[in-house]
C-alpha cells in the first residue's frame, strides 16, 4: 500500500464546519482503508464519496452508492468525477429502496454507509436490504443518529432493522458531528465472506 497519499482535501474540508459529516470525513477515510476494504457500498452520496474513493485508491477496492440527486446538480462531487473514477466508483441515481435490491452484491461488503433518506421505516427498509450483503467482521456506519431533530428517526431505524433484531453485533456513537453510529457484525450467515486485515505494524 502506498504510505503517503495526498489528503490535504480531506484535511481541509475537515476543519470546516459546512456540512454534518465534516468532523467524520477523517473517520471515514480511515475506516475505510483500515478494513482494507475491497467493497463499500454508500446511502447517499457526496463528499463521503470523495473521502471513501481516496482510500479506496490505496486498497484497491470499489464503492458503489445510491442518491436521489442527479450528479449534474451536485455540488459536493466533482464535475467529471464519476468518470475520472469509474474504475472505484459506480453511481445509482434513484430511490435507494427501489435500487438496492435490484443491484449485484455478490461480492459483499466490508463497510457500509448510510446518510441517505432519515424517514425511520425507510431507514430500517436500507438497512434490512443491504445487511445481508455486509461481511462477517463488516461495520455498518449510520450518521445523524445524535442529531438534534432527526436523531430519533435515524435511532429508530437502527432498532427496528434486522440488523439489531438478527445478528450478533456490537457498536458504539461517536457523539459529534450529528452523530455517527458504527455497529460490527459479528457472524453474517446469509454469506460466506469475512472481512481480511493483512496489516502488522512494521519494523
Amino acid at each position: 500500500m502506498e504510505t503517503k497519499p495526498d489528503i490535504d482535501f480531506i484535511v481541509k474540508k475537515h476543519h470546516l464546519n459546512d456540512t454534518g459529516l465534516t468532523r467524520h470525513y477523517l473517520t471515514l477515510y480511515s475506516i475505510v482503508l483500515g478494513m482494507e476494504s475491497k467493497n463499500v457500498f454508500e446511502f447517499g452520496a457526496g463528499f463521503s464519496t470523495q473521502a471513501m474513493v481516496e482510500a479506496l485508491k490505496l486498497t484497491g477496492g470499489k464503492l458503489t452508492s445510491v442518491d436521489m440527486r442527479p450528479l449534474s446538480i451536485r455540488q459536493d462531487i466533482p464535475y467529471n468525477f464519476d468518470n475520472d473514477n469509474k474504475d472505484i466508483w459506480s453511481f445509482n441515481e434513484g430511490n435507494s429502496l427501489n435500487i438496492v435490491p435490484a443491484l449485484d452484491h455478490s461480492e459483499c461488503y466490508d463497510v457500509v454507509l448510510h446518510d441517505g433518506s432519515h424517514t425511520g421505516t425507510e431507514v430500517t427498509q436500507d438497512l434490512n436490504n443491504i445487511v445481508p450483503y455486509v461481511k462477517s467482521g463488516g461495520l455498518v456506519l449510520v450518521h445523524d443518529t445524535d442529531h438534534y431533530d432527526l436523531g430519533s428517526e435515524m435511532r429508530q431505524g437502527i432498532q427496528n432493522s434486522d440488523l439489531i433484531k438478527n445478528y450478533k453485533h456490537d457498536g458504539s456513537t461517536l457523539p459529534y458531528g450529528y452523530g455517527l453510529t458504527i455497529i460490527r457484525l459479528f457472524n453474517n450467515p446469509h454469506n460466506n465472506k469475512s472481512v481480511n486485515i493483512t496489516w502488522r505494524k512494521g519494523i
